[in-house]
């Protein structure tokens, strides 16, 4: 019984230690699914045999029992070498038409955007008001969008 207890112990405290990560394997595993060909009726064909063979339910399931717990007691994800999206924390995002975007985490959950157009410049808040999203810039706010309760 005390040799089984220690491995019960790391275990659990792997498994129960509440995290919600990236699922960084899933995501990589789904983009390149979305990409695989220039055929997306193909592409649909390869999500469904990885269903079916579950390789989407497999590296879900290793994201949730072991990375995103590596994750959570790390801050950094192996997959991908990224950290949570904590305050403090900026990401550089670009979009398909050249656009560019910098954005940093707030420690109340706004987020800081500096859009990047070329030679243009534009910065603006995104924050959560209730169910909404809320873009603020220079003491304006406008609702673009709304959540999910």
């Amino acid at each position: 019984m005390k040799k089984l207890m220690l491995p019960m112990l790391i275990s659990g405290s792997v498994m129960l230690s509440g995290c919600l990560g990236q699922n960084a394997l899933f995501n990589t595993v789904q983009d390149w699914n979305a990409s695989a060909t220039d055929e997306k009726f193909v592409n649909q064909g390869i999500s469904f045999a990885f269903w079916i063979l579950p390789v989407y339910g497999l590296t879900l399931l290793a994201d949730i029992v072991i990375l995103n717990s590596v994750e959570f007691w790390t801050g950094t994800n192996p997959v991908n070498n990224k950290g949570a999206k904590v305050a403090g924390t900026t990401e550089r995002v670009k979009d398909g038409l050249g656009n560019e975007a910098l954005l940093t985490y707030q420690a109340d959950g706004s987020v800081q955007v500096e859009v990047l157009r070329g030679a243009q410049t534009e910065s603006f808040v995104l924050a959560r008001d209730g169910s909404q999203v809320m873009r603020i810039q220079n003491g304006e706010r406008v609702a673009v969008g709304s959540l999910a309760l």
